[in-house]
């Protein structure tokens, strides 16, 4: 038998391995759907008790400072997570449903940021990067898909 805090771990774990981006605890009436988000598909994992899933789920916030008595109302909550295999910061999210509370766990890798010389195939496009970053005012937005080229490319260009 597994404590909470062990299958907490593993379910992150797991999630880390493929290189998932979400990690989504969907209740339903008799059971818990756990699904990987992975590449843009959602990718069914496996079915858990509700009961199992509950812990889970308050355990996680708890650790992300959120309220565990509130499963009514939205809620947002963040925390870091260090094991010996992964050290990843992860964004929480909660929802009410008619089966009990939702959690998707938004996964962001602690990866080596590569120097701004790596961000782009195109020596053209870094160096039109490298010039706007010496304007003294303006806005730059990064857009695109679920991942962290954005949020990489927002750090290095600080």
């Amino acid at each position: 038998m597994h404590t909470i805090e062990q299958l907490s771990e593993r379910l992150i774990e797991e999630a880390c391995a493929i290189r998932a981006s979400d990690i989504h605890i969907v209740p339903k009436e008799h059971d818990t759907l756990i699904q990987f988000r992975v590449d843009d598909d959602l990718i069914e994992k496996r079915s858990m008790k509700k009961e199992t899933c509950e812990r889970i789920i308050s355990h996680l916030k708890f650790l992300a400072s959120m309220d565990i008595g509130e499963r009514r109302r939205p809620q947002n909550g963040a925390l870091s997570i260090s094991t010996s295999n992964i050290h990843v910061h992860l964004r929480l999210s909660t929802l009410p449903t008619i089966h009990e509370e939702s959690l998707v766990i938004r996964i962001l890798p602690q990866e080596k940021i590569p120097p701004i010389t790596q961000l782009s195939l195109f020596p053209a496009t870094t160096n039109k990067l490298l010039s706007i970053l010496n304007h003294s005012h303006g806005l730059m937005i990064f857009t695109g898909p679920t991942g962290l080229v954005r949020r990489d490319n927002v750090i290095i260009s600080l």
